[in-house]
């Protein structure tokens, strides 16, 4: 269940835009402090110099930054390195009703390609999340102009007080990082660049690249443009933004590549193997010192034929190894693959 990169060998570089944009970095700094764990940034997150009011003023905005975000903090029409300034700006001169629909998206149930904002479903679901982020929807919903000014107010005050430091430490090297990857698109072409971008990302063919997310989609290049976003504070993460009428956004780690992502179906061969019956007592019993198949159904009283069956399939899924001892055949377990399974899942998930 990958992402497929469709058309990208027919992208031109010249449709290849990047920039290093202060608020879509906000955005992913704030999914971080609601998030801090999976990112591995707890540290960082406490040290981030919060007042009680702006502490408790983003907590009742949260859920605009977790798990899905506003198109403001997913594109921009700007190129290299906007200011903060004009950003706020231009977002500031868009009619409240438009944010607000932008905001409420999370709670919609809809993909960020929908334009539609499905009312009833946000008011339902804003109730799951408490009394006062249910207020607030409401107010966005019927009366967007004050909690929107009250929403780009505290962006205004994120940047005037911890913010600003964050991106003046990282602006230029996020800058330079955006160029490199649009040069080595016009060296090496648009699918090495890809596979350059993050681990996740794979040459499938000639013509495209493949994404390892838990998500069965095709996304075709063929027409559109391209915007890379490097950031600080997207990793683990790897953001796929399509938004009608605007190019593909990538943010991506501007650390580069990391340790290798599974695909889906490696994982679903590893948890399947282990879902059948007997064969966690298989795995047990290979668990200490190699054994052959016959010893492993006296050991357990299972028939030999199903202990077989069991160590094929354990043994396809990278779970058991097999070695030959003359006329025997011995199995261990293979301990790295289990150790592993826990956190290639996790990797997988969070892509």
């Amino acid at each position: 269940m990958p992402t497929v990169l469709a058309g990208a060998g027919r992208l031109a570089p010249e449709r290849i835009r990047h920039v290093a944009s202060p608020l879509i970095e906000l955005g992913c700094a704030l999914h971080v402090l609601a998030e801090p764990r999976h990112h591995s940034r707890v540290d960082w997150a406490a040290d981030v110099p919060l007042s009680p009011a702006l502490r408790a003023e983003l907590a009742q905005w949260t859920w605009t930054v977790r798990a899905v975000r506003a198109r403001f903090f997913a594109t921009t029409s700007a190129t290299g390195v906007p200011s903060w300034a004009d950003e706020m700006a231009a977002l500031r001169a868009r009619a409240a009703e438009d944010i607000a629909a932008e905001l409420v998206r999370p709670l919609r149930g809809r993909p960020l390609s929908s334009r539609e904002v499905d009312i009833d479903a946000v008011r339902h679901w804003s109730r799951s999340r408490g009394r006062d982020i249910a207020s607030l929807v409401e107010a966005l919903l019927d009366s967007p102009a004050e909690p929107v000014r009250r929403f780009l107010d505290l962006l205004d005050d994120c940047w005037s007080t911890w913010f600003h430091a964050v991106w003046e430490s990282s602006r230029d090297a996020l800058a330079a990082r955006g160029r490199q990857d649009r040069d080595l698109a016009v060296r090496d072409g648009v699918l090495a660049m890809l596979q350059s971008l993050d681990s996740s990302i794979a040459v499938r063919d000639h013509d495209s690249a493949v994404v390892q997310k838990v998500q069965n989609k095709r996304i075709d290049l063929t027409d559109r443009s391209l915007l890379l976003v490097p950031s600080n504070h997207i990793a683990p993460h790897l953001f796929l933004g399509e938004i009608p009428g605007a190019p593909l956004t990538v943010i991506y780690p501007a650390t580069g590549r990391g340790p290798a992502v599974p695909t889906a179906q490696e994982i679903k061969a590893r948890l399947e193997a282990l879902a059948a019956p007997d064969r966690l007592q298989v795995c047990r019993a290979v668990a200490s010192e190699p054994r052959t198949a016959g010893e492993i159904a006296a050991l357990w009283n299972l028939h030999p034929t199903q202990v077989t069956r069991h160590l094929k399939a354990l043994t396809r899924a990278n779970l058991v190894t097999a070695e030959r001892q003359g006329r025997f055949v011995t199995y261990h377990l293979n301990e790295p693959t289990f150790q592993s399974l826990g956190a290639h899942l996790l990797t997988l998930i969070l892509r």
